[in-house]
Parts: structure tokens; sequence; C-alpha cells
């Protein structure tokens, strides 16, 4: 039962995030830049739930990114799939309650992530140079996904807590 109210809590925050990411939040007068909730959603249930379930968001949300027309087939599918794992895998090592670490882990993520857009989105083009991209993109987001990250992160710690979902290492259960 947890396994299924798990599954619907990760669904939800996923289609709500793209919602808010690609329909809402572009729509604000005056937001300079829009969090990446899709990548944070991947990166909190991977550090959450695990490697599979990291996996799992990362390829559903690079579909549905995908869905929009980047031009190349998987290319939000690849990333996002790879950093879900890892950090799945990082859960086994790294405690969920260190948030100064946390916060230093998603803006490495996020980094990685806007390395792997810049390369092969821009400079294979030669639309950006990187410090133009740095400047106008990766910080102004860097800085909006860092406080969307702790909101996302609060309420799925929360969330585990009363519902008494497991969180990471499989055999550890949050009462």
């Amino acid at each position: 039962m947890a396994g299924l109210k798990r599954f619907l809590i990760l669904l939800i925050l996923l289609l709500l995030s793209f919602f808010l990411q690609v329909v809402i939040l572009p729509r604000i007068p005056g937001l300079t830049a829009v969090p990446n909730l899709m990548l944070i959603s991947v990166i909190c249930a991977g550090f959450l739930y695990g490697k599979g379930t990291g996996l799992g968001m990362g390829i559903f949300a690079g579909l549905i990114l995908d869905t929009l027309g980047t031009g190349i087939p998987g290319f939000y599918t690849l990333i996002l799939s790879v950093l879900g794992y890892v950090n799945g895998m990082l859960s086994e090592r790294i405690e969920s309650e260190l948030i100064l670490i946390l916060f230093a882990l998603f803006a490495l993520n996020e980094a990685v992530f806007h390395a792997y857009v810049y390369l092969l989105a821009f400079l294979i083009r030669k639309h950006f140079t990187f410090t133009a991209y740095l400047n106008s993109v990766v910080l102004p987001e860097l800085m909006l996904s860092l406080i969307a990250f702790l909101i996302i992160y609060g309420i799925l710690i929360y969330l585990s807590k009363r519902w008494d979902l497991r969180v990471n290492k499989g055999e550890i259960r949050v009462v």
C-alpha cells in the first residue's frame, strides 16, 4: 500500500511540476528565470526513495519534456534518468537530513544538467558563449531552484513521515 501511495504522490508531483514549470511560472511578469521543477522532482525522488525510483522518475520526466520537441529524441530522458539513478545511489551513503550537503549536491546536479544542455544544444550550434549562458540562464535559475528544492524536499519528507512511506535504504521506515 505504501508503494501505491508513493507512486501516486510522485506522479502528482511530477505532473504539477511540469504544469508549473511550463505553463504557470513563465507567465509571471518580472520573473527572470523559472526553477527547474522537473529536475528537482527527479533528484528528490531519487534521493529519498532510491535508484529505481529515481531512474523511473527521470525516464518519465524526460519523456514528458521530450514531447515538447527539443529536436533530439531522448535529450532530456537521458540526462534526467542518469541524474535520478545517481542520486538514488548517493541516497545509500548520505543521510537525508543533512540539508547543506543536499544543497551542494543539488547545485552539482544543476551544474551537470546545464553543462549537458549547453554542450549538446548550444555549443554545437554556436548560439551562446558560455559566460552569456551562465549569466542569463544558469545563475538565475539556480537561485530559484535552490529555494524550490528546499520546499519540495520538505514537502516530500513531511508526506513520507505522515503517510508512513518508505524512505531511502529500503529497510528504514519513517514513522
